[in-house]
């Protein structure tokens, strides 16, 4: 299955669904062909339309469908280019997220764990001393992110977010989240320990939520540690989702080299987590097969 998002413009969902089967079965030869493919069909694409939090929407639909297909597989992607027309952006984004169900051997390490997202609404929540309903909705979203993910809130170690460039916005959203997160994590530095995403590229538009799920992946395989991700960008909206690193981490040496710094060829090849009949030992920062 693959879950689709893409950004708000006006879009067909059933051409839209039909460009990807036939390009996924025509590229991948995924129920196209039984000698390379296991399956017999096309694979099922579903089609979200959103904005910045969307992703989380769509990871969340993922997850479903592998809980229900515990032996099945699901790829959650997104792309956006929100300069369209003006192109070669740093805004312009694509991620694919290639989940397995509890139950399909993949016969590989994991990269990292994905907790089940977390969504609370301001409107929810009565104002209290000292708690604006925006800090107690993000108050319950964290919180069940990690409860999700099956780890004390606690653990967090690192935070990813899309607060953007600096602004009134991108202060309010800082600080409503820097609040959410004190009481808990009391000596948690969200500058130091965080990674403003948006501020870097610009606005990502329906790219952002799970462009940042890959980004935590990568943090909480190579530093060993759980990554909060948080979608700020709605007014009275907290999303959420937490990331945990797996048993065994390839934790990043940064005196060596990385094999996917050596450019575009190799940094855009897909990540797979490592073989498990293999020596680990024999594989450069980075690089898998």
């Amino acid at each position: 299955m693959l879950e689709n998002l893409l950004n708000q413009h006006p879009v067909n969902p059933d051409s839209a669904s039909s460009i990807m089967r036939e390009t996924i079965t025509s590229q991948f030869e995924i129920g196209g062909a039984p000698s390379l493919s296991s399956r017999s069909t096309p694979p099922d694409i579903r089609i979200t339309a959103g904005n910045a939090n969307a992703g989380f929407t769509s990871l969340s639909a993922a997850l479903d469908y592998l809980e229900s297909h515990p032996t099945g597989s699901v790829w959650a992607m997104n792309w956006d280019a929100p300069e369209f027309p003006l192109d070669e952006r740093m805004s312009e984004n694509f991620a694919l997220l290639i989940l397995a169900g509890p139950n399909y051997d993949t016969e590989r390490e994991p990269l990292a764990w994905v907790g089940r997202p977390a969504t609370r609404n301001a409107n929810d929540f009565e104002v209290q001393s000292g708690q604006p309903r925006l800090v107690q909705a993000w108050r319950a979203a964290i919180d069940e992110a990690a409860y999700n993910a099956g780890r004390p809130l606690t653990d967090v170690g690192y935070l990813i977010h899309d607060a953007g460039k600096a602004s009134d916005a991108a202060g309010k959203r800082i600080a409503t989240l820097g609040q959410a997160l004190g009481e808990p994590l009391p000596e948690f530095d969200i500058l130091k320990q965080g990674f403003n995403n948006t501020a870097l590229m610009g606005d990502t538009g329906a790219g952002t939520a799970l462009t940042n799920v890959a980004l935590a992946i990568a943090y909480a395989h190579h530093k060993g540690t759980p990554v909060l991700v948080a979608g700020t960008t709605e007014a009275d909206t907290a999303a959420a989702v937490v990331v945990t690193p797996p048993a065994r981490a390839r934790v990043f040496d940064p005196a060596n080299d990385w094999f996917r710094a050596r450019g575009e060829r190799n940094a855009y090849l897909p990540w797979w987590g490592l073989r498990r009949d293999v020596d680990w030992s024999r594989y450069r920062q980075g690089y898998s097969e």
